[in-house]
């Protein structure tokens, strides 16, 4: 009996063994919600972002910006008059800041010292997220397009059999307007086929790009994009406006040149010329790509998957390199570079965020589950201190309304909208 019970726990060891950690908190240093910070504001709230120069937290809130301190957790400045704020990006000098407005139709430049606003920028319909380029100081800003019925005369856009894993038919058409930071001027436009999402940098001047309905990425080389646009006429088009200045009508002899059109859509989308465009289907692991983060040391591109699954993509061949359960509902993705940590928010059910280790270059294991709260699906790492900030409010059911129990609605409870700092 001794014998058998031996052979049947070295058994159930081997198992384990192989079955990736799911423990539900870090050994000795756990993360926690360390402070909860009630800033307030009214309406939705889309991406985070975070200044360690400054210790700023900005948060895409709504018709606002919010900035806040993140050492005393005070909301230090409101930015309004924005239709829908969706995302802040920042550039490599500390004096710039931008906002794309999905409602508007336009990115704000701002001052990131006294948060005035310098300049609006048209882009066309829908920009959300964004990419600051600081070698070619352009800024990608991508419009995704919602899916249009196609007649049946129309000819379907096939992908390529290498392809595999990237849905055969596809409609849908977004765009990626160019802004020149330089001169706050529209120079060109992207065509590609999909319904475009996030969209990230690394330090070699790529750009990557979720494309949420091929379940893939879009690469392809700033600098080279750069090339095409600035050698063009058309290289320095349509100038943003200054807020503060007074419109004048441009004279009628004076003709503003159209913007650089690049079409890159299929079928000419998969292979438009040499260091210009790639695309990296992310398998069956990954439906509905919702964010993208990158490791620069290694290469490694990090997607978080509506399917609760992330992706881990080698982002210099497109190769899968590992797949790791997370949490329902994500949003937004971060990776720490100094302790090697990638963070999920997950923001269904009762809200979670899921923190990865990288042991080395290609080994990751989930080593805790953070319950957070219920819509807590934003996130931004602070890349100087290693905590991590999250946002979400409370819902509630206004009793006094008339009516029975099936006529009750949850809303927003006014003044809850909070700022959560996890850290360990």
């Amino acid at each position: 009996m001794r014998r058998i019970l031996l052979i049947s726990l070295a058994a159930c060891a081997g198992l384990r063994a192989q079955t990736v950690p799911l423990a539900t908190d870090l050994p000795g240093h756990p993360f926690f919600i360390r402070s909860t910070w009630y800033i307030g504001g009214a309406g939705t709230w889309d991406y985070l972002t975070m200044d360690p120069r400054l210790d700023r937290l900005y948060i895409a809130h709504g018709t606002t910006m919010q900035v806040v301190d993140v050492n005393t957790g005070a909301l230090v400045r409101t930015i309004d008059g924005f239709y829908e704020a969706r995302q802040v990006v920042l550039d490599d000098t500390g004096q710039l800041g931008y906002v794309s407005d999905g409602g508007q139709g336009k990115v704000t430049v701002f001052d990131r010292q006294t948060f005035r606003k310098v300049a609006e920028i048209d882009t066309g319909a829908n920009p959300r997220s964004m990419v600051y380029d600081a070698l070619t100081k352009l800024l990608f800003v991508v419009r995704a397009n919602p899916p249009a019925e196609v007649p049946a005369e129309q000819p379907s856009r096939r992908r390529p059999a290498a392809h595999e894993g990237i849905p055969a038919e596809v409609y849908t058409e977004s765009k990626v307007t160019i802004i020149d930071t330089q001169t706050n001027a529209v120079i060109g436009e992207i065509s590609l086929t999909g319904l475009l999402g996030f969209a990230v940098g690394d330090e070699n001047d790529n750009v990557y790009i979720a494309a949420t309905d091929l379940n893939a990425v879009y690469r392809f080389d700033a600098q080279a994009v750069a090339a095409l646009v600035r050698d063009q006429p058309g290289g320095g088009a349509n100038p943003g406006t200054s807020a503060e200045a007074s419109a004048s009508p441009e004279p009628e002899s004076v003709k503003t040149p159209a913007p650089v059109a690049l079409d890159w859509t299929a079928p000419r989308v998969y292979y438009p010329g040499p260091g210009h465009l790639s695309l990296f289907g992310l398998g069956p692991e990954c439906a509905d790509p919702a964010s993208l983060a990158m490791d620069n040391a290694h290469m490694r591109l990090f997607a978080a998957c509506n399917n609760r699954s992330l992706v881990v993509v080698n982002a210099v061949d497109g190769n899968k390199v590992a797949a790791l359960p997370i949490g329902p509902g994500v949003d937004a993705v971060g990776y720490d570079r100094e302790h090697g940590l990638i963070f999920t928010a997950n923001g269904a059910a009762e809200g979670s965020m899921t923190i990865i280790r990288q042991d080395v270059t290609d080994t990751y294991a989930v080593i805790q589950t953070l319950p957070t709260r219920q819509r807590a699906g934003e996130l931004a790492v602070d890349a100087e201190t290693g905590a991590v900030y999250s946002v979400t409010d409370y819902l509630g059911v206004p009793l006094d309304k008339p009516g029975g129990i099936g006529t009750l609605e949850q809303t927003p409870v006014k003044g809850s909208f909070q700022v959560l700092e996890i850290a360990n």
